[in-house]
């Protein structure tokens, strides 16, 4: 095929934000605009008696970001979940999981939900994975258009039957992606199903609205995309090539501790835990009010979406049970995803070891019981 560069669509990539959580530049924390910590529950009318007093409850620094997997989170200030179990949630509002490591040096946060980015987290920052809270996998697809020959193959290996595409249609196929994340993982997975490499093909690195807009308006053959971008592609016809999930390629949000909160609190995130798991089995309990969760989430962050996207989301990217979680072996993921950074040279090969170290599956032992 031939190789295209558009000026234009790579400014716009240069420009729009980075959506995912990987490699970006860092951004300052700020702290998010409503009062986390505020005791929640109804209402109390004029000459009710007041609410209990939580001013002596330990306080845990919670990163969020403007992702699915910051939702547990904002139900569990909602419903007042932290109070009832003992603690207060501060929130810090991060863009992406870049950000969030660089703040993490400075102990700016504590507590926080990542998926690719608890890479560094846990090999040069020296935090911790205590559980693994979120499928993540879900909605990370390659696309193409209808039209395209990519489309016309299908199941080239049979151990992959839902793959689209084979080495001659991918040959020198331009694919648009976020460079460095779990998407272009999945082109890696993708490209090694069908025997082929990154050689074989033009890899453009393009924040992932660009990206997007490169494959409506044909100026790349493939997009790499996450949610929602990945959806509002599928929404509007286009075929999805690969997925982790079809590739069998695990990966999950994990709730990441600093060094220090995991020496000095490890009581208060027991606690966290035992609520965050509250959380998400009342979110997997009712997709409906997830997806409208979310959706609140997204515009309150400035993304656009829809409820149909949403609810798309939550159904394919479910968050783990307190049940599924027993079943978990936690840190699988993570490896996969740190083995994938060495390999691109996105992590020093001498601290790939530390991520093992810095997997505990005591706390949330402790939380749920088992």
């Amino acid at each position: 095929m031939k190789k295209r560069w558009i000026s234009i669509v790579m400014a716009a990539a240069m420009l729009a934000g980075t959506l995912a959580g990987c490699a970006p530049k860092p951004v300052e924390a700020t702290p998010a605009p409503t009062k986390a910590t505020e005791a929640s529950g109804d209402t109390k009318e004029a000459g009710t008696q007041a609410a209990p007093d939580t001013e002596d409850l330990p306080v845990l620094k919670v990163a969020v970001m403007p992702f699915l997997n910051s939702i547990p989170i904002k139900y569990m200030i909602d419903q007042g979940l932290d109070t009832k179990n003992g603690f207060k949630i501060e929130t810090v509002y991060f863009a992406n999981g870049g950000a969030m490591n660089e703040a993490l040096a400075a102990d700016q946060w504590e507590v926080g939900t990542l998926s690719a980015a608890a890479v560094n987290s846990l090999a040069i920052y020296g935090a911790y994975c205590i559980a693994d809270i979120g499928h993540s996998e879900g909605g990370l697809y390659t696309l193409c258009k209808p039209d395209s020959p990519i489309a016309k193959v299908k199941g080239n290996n049979p151990s992959y039957p839902d793959v689209y595409g084979d080495a001659e249609t991918l040959k020198g196929a331009v694919i648009a992606t976020n460079t460095g994340t779990i998407s272009h993982l999945n082109v890696i997975k993708w490209l090694e199903k069908l025997g082929l490499t990154t050689e074989d093909v033009e890899i453009v690195h393009m924040d992932f609205p660009s990206a997007y807009q490169a494959l409506m308006t044909g100026n790349c053959d493939v997009a790499a995309l996450n949610p929602p971008t990945s959806y509002q592609a599928e929404g509007e016809g286009m075929v999805i090539t690969s997925s982790l999930t079809n590739l069998g390629v695990p990966q999950f949000d994990s709730i990441i501790v600093s060094n220090k909160a995991f020496t000095d609190k490890r009581d208060v995130l027991v606690n966290y835990v035992k609520a965050f798991f509250e959380a998400t089995d009342a979110l997997q309990a009712d997709p409906d009010m997830a997806a409208q969760l979310l959706l609140d989430w997204y515009t309150e962050n400035g993304s656009e979406s829809s409820l149909e996207a949403c609810k798309t989301e939550i159904e394919t990217r479910p968050f783990v049970t307190s049940e599924e979680a027993k079943t978990i072996t936690i840190g699988d993921s993570v490896q996969i995803t740190g083995e994938f950074w060495v390999s691109q040279e996105l992590l020093e090969e001498s601290r790939f070891p530390d991520i093992a170290k810095h997997v505990d599956d005591t706390i949330v032992k402790e939380a749920l019981g088992y």
